[in-house]
């Protein structure tokens, strides 16, 4: 992995760490909370396929968390 593809430190830009999550393509451990139903879970996930999350049980989008871990 070359170093614009590393995940910015968590003080910085959440649009940077975003972008950099999105280009590596590493699978990240996310939860999933849906505000409608209130189903929620866990998951690994490629960051690209983070938008647009539906959920399982109502089709309403949900709130996606992405975990880190050290």
């Amino acid at each position: 992995m070359d170093h614009h593809a590393r995940t910015p430190p968590p003080d910085g830009d959440p649009a940077a760490v975003a972008d950099a999550l999105t280009r590596s393509g590493a699978f990240v451990e996310c939860v999933f909370h849906c505000p409608e139903c209130a189903v929620a879970g866990t998951g690994l996930v490629r960051p690209a396929a983070l938008v647009g999350r539906l959920c399982a049980a109502c089709g309403d989008p949900v709130v996606v968390s992405v975990l880190e871990r050290d």
